[in-house]
């Protein structure tokens, strides 16, 4: 199993940040893409992935995700490519839809309908992927026009990854363009613009299966991840989100770091190559690496 850690602080320097998590023995660093959610601001993300790759030599780096409602898919691709040769074949490029509503209309820009919201996903990755292995793309789509002549350098392309599985329509029109798919079983918790605990707390380990075997059912090979929202802790807010979480998948992810190492270990034995650890308290990083490292 190979574990992500996410960075989403910014009062760190990213690569000070990248630097420890790289002799703590981590195997990815990642940067997630948004401007601030409910619970927080963020980095920027190609500053910060770029500042982590800089500074370590070993670890691979990827983006967690960029957020398709804030990037056109050829800056995405050019700023992917660049970050390939910086982190010297390092870098994987993970793409997401976006979600975060909040963020988006603040910011002055339109949130689309969950229709529309799919089909420019659906598009872009597409773009992306001809992007990174020929350089050029025309495409003409119903949410993007697109003739990019050169852009490079080009190499060997970086891994293009994804960040959820999504509807029928996104797993059956996504998923051959992809190098590994990233499972967010917590998705239905995000679906109104912001997490909502108790939706969380609602998703069934039957969930997490079904979403493994619509993808499997596409591509049988491909490699498997998991974003992972958690918390490992003993402390007062880590026990209360522990019983938000009840019975249901996501308790395995709240408690104790022992029991939140069990639950990534139960991860591995539903074919989960790969686990994201998105933790509400950046502690619970410390805590985890004896027990998963």
């Amino acid at each position: 199993m190979e574990y992500v850690v996410n960075l989403m602080d910014v009062t760190v320097k990213p690569g000070e940040w990248a630097r420890q998590r790289e002799d703590e023995g981590w195997h990815v660093l990642s940067v997630a893409d948004h401007f601030y959610t409910d619970h927080r601001p963020f980095p920027h993300v190609w500053v910060a992935a770029t500042a982590v790759a800089s500074a370590t030599t070993r670890v691979k780096v990827t983006t967690s995700f960029v957020n398709n409602l804030l990037r056109s898919p050829v800056e995405v691709a050019q700023a992917a490519l660049l970050l390939h040769k910086v982190s010297s074949g390092r870098f994987e490029l993970g793409l997401g839809a976006g979600w975060a509503e909040g963020e988006i209309t603040d910011a002055g820009m339109e949130y689309p309908v969950p229709r529309d919201r799919a089909g420019m996903y659906v598009e872009a990755i597409q773009i992306v992927r001809s992007l990174l292995t020929e350089g050029t793309c025309l495409f003409r789509g119903n949410y993007y026009q697109i003739d990019t002549k050169n852009l490079g350098p080009l190499g060997d392309p970086p891994p293009l990854l994804i960040g959820s599985v999504g509807g029928p329509r996104t797993v059956r029109e996504v998923t051959p363009f992809l190098d590994r798919v990233e499972i967010k079983a917590s998705s239905a918790s995000t679906r109104g613009g912001k997490l909502d605990l108790e939706i969380l707390a609602d998703v069934t380990e039957s969930h997490l299966s079904s979403m493994i075997e619509k993808v499997r059912n596409i591509r049988p090979d491909i490699e498997l991840g998991m974003f992972v929202l958690c918390n490992a802790g003993t402390d007062d807010s880590t026990k209360s989100l522990e019983t938000k979480m009840g019975d249901n998948l996501y308790s395995r992810f709240f408690g104790s770091p022992e029991k939140v190492a069990d639950g990534l270990g139960w991860l591995a034995e539903q074919g989960i190559s790969r686990a994201q650890l998105s933790p509400f308290d950046d502690a619970s990083l410390d805590r985890l690496a004896p027990l998963l490292l």
